[in-house]
């Protein structure tokens, strides 16, 4: 029998590589021989950056939204409430207990950096076409079994290869490859709030805009943080049924929900994205009654995202998302009366287009995540009948 060794640290390395890019969208095929990508013939414009500098050990920042209990502290940021004993870390990996203080080990630290165009958050109804870079770190406070960026969600900083970037570089490397917005995504930024926020604020006096992809599991408080200084928040709603959160996501429902109205009513742009698994949250009464929730607790003009569910992770034995589905879901959200209802990971699909709710012109084309086409809003309204399309259309 022939046993083969194979090095965790250099697997997970290996995968990172490219998973901000496979992971995101599936329209782009690698191309092995160059390392970039290929879409209809187009390189990608999220190509990852690797000239900047590395970090050769994980350092630790004092993080905020705790509190001492006896020898151990307690996380105050997200809904689990973790109670953190000596040397632990909590349950999203990159918390950790040094001395009775609550130690991040992710600030300055994202193990992904990455180019794309705004579209590909999915976010549509704000800063359509923009040129974004987007960062994530180690962990996640959630498990779930889909995930497309488990190789950087499920494991902590030390086992991720990682990139020497405080905020200020942030900014600086921004400015530098011409991008106007920072997207914090891939995996989840509730956990890195600190580098996040501080990052955040740089941006906006830099002039800078700051995009927020989110599974939305967060305590009140520190999502109003959150609200204060990013310009768009887009919440993952990953299903409408408890055991759904409990079973495949090992998260509950009830504070995601909470975590909508709260950005809808702190005045952040919102969008929501619903990833349909077949079999486990795409049943038409749940996509009913989640899109009456959402028009009765933040109206009808807030954008929702189905996406394609492929398989990844836990569940690469599962068909991806069946067309009929989507669409069948979109129409549903669209006859309970949400306004601007799209499909993701299909590209051509007429889904992914903006269309205006009053004359039904196609306002915006889209080319999958790649960018847009046409754009036919202007000043906030739809060219052809003057009815206003909410979103943050200008920079």
């Amino acid at each position: 029998m022939i046993v083969l060794k194979i090095d965790r640290r250099q697997f997970i390395k290996q995968a990172i590589s490219t998973v901000a890019l496979a992971s995101t969208c599936k329209l782009w095929n690698a191309e092995s021989s160059t390392g970039t990508a290929i879409y209809r013939g187009k390189k990608d414009p999220s190509t990852k950056i690797d000239s900047i500098p590395r970090k050769s050990e994980v350092t630790l920042t004092e993080a905020k939204y705790y509190r001492p209990t006896g020898k151990s502290v307690q996380c105050t940021l997200c809904p689990k409430f973790c109670v953190v004993p000596e040397g632990g870390a909590g349950f999203c990996r990159i918390r950790v207990n040094k001395d009775r203080k609550l130690y991040t080990q992710v600030y300055g630290q994202p193990c992904s950096v990455a180019f794309h165009p705004m579209e590909q958050g999915p976010v549509f109804h704000a800063f359509p076409g923009a040129r974004c870079i987007a960062l994530a770190t180690a962990g996640c406070n959630l498990r779930c079994k889909y995930c497309q960026n488990w190789q950087m969600s499920q494991f902590d900083a030390t086992e991720t290869d990682n990139y020497d970037l405080p905020p200020k570089a942030i900014i600086q490397l921004a400015k530098e490859n011409n991008c106007s917005i920072i997207v914090f995504a891939y995996t989840e930024p509730i956990i890195y709030y600190e580098y996040a926020v501080d990052i955040a604020k740089l941006a906006r006096s830099a002039g800078l805009k700051t995009v927020l992809v989110t599974a939305g599991y967060v305590d009140v408080q520190p999502l109003k943080d959150f609200c204060s200084c990013m310009d768009v928040i887009r919440v993952d709603l990953k299903g409408f049924r408890e055991e759904f959160y409990k079973d495949v996501v090992s998260g509950t429902l009830q504070p995601v929900l909470t975590a909508i109205k709260t950005v809808h009513k702190e005045g952040t742009w919102l969008e929501i994205v619903d990833p349909l698994v077949p079999k486990f949250n795409d049943s038409p009464d749940e996509i009913e009654d989640m899109s009456k929730w959402i028009l009765e607790n933040v109206g009808p003009d807030v954008p929702l995202h189905f996406l394609r569910f492929f398989p990844a992770y836990k569940m690469r034995n599962h068909p991806p998302t069946p067309e009929n589905i989507l669409t069948r879901s979109r129409d549903i959200a669209m006859k309970v009366g949400l306004k601007y209802v799209y499909l993701g990971n299909m590209p051509g699909h007429s889904g992914e287009n903006t269309y205006c709710p009053k004359c039904g012109k196609r306002l915006i084309v889209r080319t999958g995540y790649l960018g847009i086409t046409e754009n036919n809003i202007l000043n906030n309204k739809c060219k052809f009948c003057g009815y206003p399309i909410p979103g943050l259309w200008t920079l």
